[in-house]
């Protein structure tokens, strides 16, 4: 998890997230740091991400788990 919550805060362009984190909450949340997070599920952790699957995400640690994150 240490690794994951930096990237993800990279991604939506912020200081820190939490694993509680409600990622669509934030100010400037587009499509583009959505489609951004799909490509990290692949490119990082290998692992392939519907859009269905990310629409049932709501927070970092949804993500996380989603990737095989341990918390």
């Amino acid at each position: 998890m240490n690794e994951f919550l930096p990237k993800v805060a990279e991604i939506l362009e912020i200081d820190a997230v939490t694993p509680d984190f409600k990622f669509r909450e934030i100010d400037d949340w587009d499509s583009m740091k959505g489609f951004s997070l799909i490509v990290l599920m692949e490119s990082d952790y290998g692992k392939t991400m519907t859009l269905e699957e990310f629409l049932n995400c709501e927070t970092v640690n949804d993500l996380a788990k989603f990737a095989g994150v341990e918390g």
